[in-house]
């Protein structure tokens, strides 16, 4: 039989990814465009060849899941324990025939075409063959000769040589299988090639190489979609996002998250980085002490809380003794300065100091000693009676003004003047690339910046506007004499433009939007509450927050002569403002019906009773009235069980079911089952109920996917407004119950009369 090794058969693993072409749009298509090829992209379209090529490094995981194949190991346990892939088999089996065809190259570049063939075999050729015969059904076992003499010729009658030839007749030496013995030769060869090709092939991942050049084609393209580009940026992102930065993935969950940072924490001493361990502990769940040793403190660009306010005056004598030292005259230093930046030079000296006797006034009314303790005594002082989203606002604008004054204006507040004021306007509009990062960015991180994009006209007067009521305030204070502000003209707002009314889901589109998650609805929670959430604010008319902050105590019931009972929601909207908004009885019902689901119930019944006896319960004030689904709850306890959160007392022992009595003492109380959702994440519900629903309509009606894929969670507002007028509403209702100051705002909803005009028009111009 010859040795020379078979042919490899004809396999997937030997033949190279097919070469799919994908067309792509040009750079100059729309954002629409833009996102629906990266989402095509990301859903599984075929690898193409150069998408394989720039997958380049092959490591020692590599190697050792190309050994362990060879000896015919189960394959998706071999990539769940050496690759990024997981279980999941048909990825395995690309990247093995990625492995494969590197290993074979990589043979044949160092001149071992041998090695070359030897690992082109596949493990199957090498296997025992199945319909051979087993060796124990060839010949019985064998026993020695003394045994055999003893058993056959016990008086000695045969002679040596016609013992060894009976012998020889009854158990005749078994022919040894050359096939079996040359694949287990061609097997060892095989890892012996492999082991020579590892040291002259095998790599060390650095953070400098790209992400596609050791990660599968489709993992790398989904973190390339997302900024992901080199393995340090995999760690910059994780770092300042979190544990759940995987949520800025698409197509990336927890699982697959969780492999490539166990990949990265494998690889760390060859990449030279580990991720913090702050970095994987949910925010939460964070200590002020932990955020202040993950803080790095250094002279910078920094949140309010971390910015180091700098010494002008010290920095003014510097400036003052390297010009003497360079023989510059302090007219010379002045005539240089244009608006507080030297012209041509490196934009870190300081600008002379003013003598500003308002600063120092001695009946001033705040005892802060610069300019950044000033500003943090205008936040304490302003904030009583404002919504937590307005002190979130002014804190915002303040820290981006106070680190523009520090870093790039570079001189005190009470040196400010309005040429200052209008290059921080344009400033705003255009920020230097190093002054943004994404959205969701920890605060108490390094890589926090003040911007995460720059700021449209409508984002930049509200920012003067915010800044000139600061300045205002820190004038009567007597901090400062003059606010530089008040000289800017204040421009003009397109109100009618920013409203978008027209952003509206119309009927058709609505009831496609009803009709697909009503069934859903029957016997799933979590499509339940979209579904609700989707019905309150397209009947109502409530902002998002407003939405977010609604609990059951807020339900008002009136008895009116005539008209029975009539409901209706507190609400606390903008500028702190209270309103009541009116329920139509559907809603009314819908509301009843879906608490009782949710298993709220009275203490005096026990059972889940009527929206009456539910409003008038003080236990059950601070109810939501859109809950947690019970993964979200589980979630966070243990987060508000440490920080000592104290919620509605509503929970559920061990094993029981139906509905839980609120004055009931259960075994295990859950403090955040009906606690509110927060404003993101009721709008991350309302924006998955859009998207899953124009995912389903785009067979049956492209019309209403196309509204919902472009739908945000205000369009439910817009909608309440345009529908309620065309229905017959009256102007002044609408407005008292959407909450606007100004019946012009209300107006600007009457599409009908839009239409009335546009027809006139075309009676008398034709059509």
């Amino acid at each position: 039989m010859s040795n020379k090794p078979p042919a490899p058969e004809a396999s997937p693993l030997s033949t190279a990814p097919q070469d799919v072409s994908f067309v792509e749009t040009a750079r100059g298509s729309t954002a629409t465009a833009k996102d629906e090829r990266a989402s095509r992209a990301v859903r599984g379209r075929a690898r193409t060849r150069a998408e394989w090529e720039r997958r380049e490094h092959l490591g020692i995981d590599h190697f050792a899941f190309f050994r362990g194949y060879l000896e015919r190991l189960p394959l998706d346990k071999l990539a769940d324990q050496y690759l990024e892939t997981g279980l999941d088999l048909r990825m395995a089996r690309s990247t093995l025939a990625w492995i494969q065809e590197r290993l074979i190259a990589g043979a044949r570049r160092a001149q071992d075409h041998g090695a070359a063939r030897l690992l082109a075999i596949t493990p199957k050729q090498l296997a025992p063959d199945a319909h051979a015969p087993a060796a124990s059904a060839v010949a019985p076992p064998r026993p020695s000769l003394e045994e055999f003499a003893e058993e056959h010729d016990p008086d000695g009658f045969y002679s040596q040589r016609e013992l060894l030839e009976l012998f020889a007749e009854r158990y005749p030496e078994a022919k040894p299988d050359r096939r079996a013995e040359r694949n287990e030769r061609l097997r060892k060869r095989q890892i012996v090639a492999l082991r020579a090709l590892q040291t002259l092939l095998a790599v060390e991942p650095s953070q400098h190489h790209h992400c596609a050049g050791w990660f599968h084609p489709a993992l790398a393209r989904r973190l390339e979609h997302a900024g992901v580009v080199q393995l340090a940026d995999l760690f910059d992102v994780i770092t300042q996002r979190g544990p759940r930065w995987y949520t800025k993935v698409r197509g990336l969950g927890e699982t697959g998250a969780n492999r490539l940072q166990q990949w990265l924490a494998d690889h760390a001493d060859s990449l030279g980085r580990t991720l913090p361990s702050i970095a994987l502990t949910p925010r939460r769940q964070l200590t002020g002490e932990a955020k202040r040793a993950a803080r790095v403190h250094v002279d910078g660009v920094a949140p309010l809380e971390w910015l180091v306010w700098p010494d002008f005056a010290r920095d003014r004598h510097r400036v003052d003794v390297d010009a003497k030292a360079r023989g510059q005259s302090a007219a010379e230093l002045a005539s240089g300065m244009s608006g507080g930046v030297p012209v041509g030079g490196t934009g870190r000296e300081i600008a002379p100091q003013r003598a500003d006797a308002g600063a120092f006034a001695p009946t001033r009314q705040v005892r802060a000693g610069n300019d950044l303790d000033a500003v943090k005594v205008w936040l304490a002082a302003t904030q009583a009676g404002r919504s937590a989203g307005t002190v979130q606002s002014y804190r915002q604008h303040a820290e981006r003004f106070l680190n523009w004054l520090a870093f790039v204006c570079r001189r005190p507040l009470t040196e400010l003047s309005v040429e200052d004021c209008t290059a921080y306007r344009a400033f705003l509009a255009a920020p230097p690339a190093h002054w943004i990062a994404p959205r969701g960015t920890a605060r108490f991180t390094s890589a926090w910046r003040p911007f995460s994009k720059p700021l449209d006209e409508a984002s930049v007067r509200l920012s003067m506007t915010v800044l000139q009521g600061m300045c205002n305030w820190l004038v009567k204070s007597e901090y400062l004499r003059v606010n530089p502000f008040g000289l800017l003209a204040k421009p003009r707002g397109q109100a009618f433009d920013s409203m978008h009314v027209e952003h509206v889901l119309a009927d058709a589109v609505w009831d496609a939007l009803e009709a697909y998650w009503r069934p859903k609805a029957i016997h799933d929670v979590a499509a339940e509450r979209t579904l609700f959430v989707l019905q309150l604010g397209r009947t109502t008319g409530l902002r998002l927050a407003e939405l977010a902050r609604a609990t059951v105590g807020d339900l008002r019931c009136t008895m009116l002569a005539g008209s029975g009972s009539v409901w209706s929601l507190s609400v606390l909207g903008k500028g702190s403002k209270q309103r009541e908004v009116e329920l139509a009885g559907s809603l009314v019902r819908r509301i009843e019906a879906h608490l009782a689901g949710r298993g709220v119930a009275t203490a005096r019944s026990g059972v889940s009773g009527g929206l009456q006896q539910m409003a008038t319960d003080p236990a059950l004030a601070k109810v939501a009235l859109i809950g947690r689904l019970p993964d979200e709850r589980n979630r966070n306890d243990s987060a508000e069980a440490e920080s000592g959160a104290q919620g509605p007392q509503v929970g559920r022992a061990a094993g029981a079911t139906g509905p839980v009595p609120i004055g009931a003492k259960p075994v295990r109380v859950i403090a955040s089952r009906h606690a509110p959702l927060t404003p993101a994440a009721l709008r991350q519900v309302i924006e998955s109920g859009y998207r899953k629903a124009a995912q389903a309509l785009e067979g049956e009606s492209a019309q209403a996917a196309s509204a919902l894929t472009q739908a945000t969670p205000h369009w439910l507002r817009h909608t309440f407004g345009t529908h309620a007028l065309e229905h017959g509403a009256a102007l002044e209702v609408v407005q008292k119950l959407m909450g606007h100051a100004s019946i012009a705002t209300t107006s600007k909803y009457l599409h009908p009369e839009k239409r009335r005009r546009a027809a006139d028009m075309n009676k008398v111009f034709g059509d």
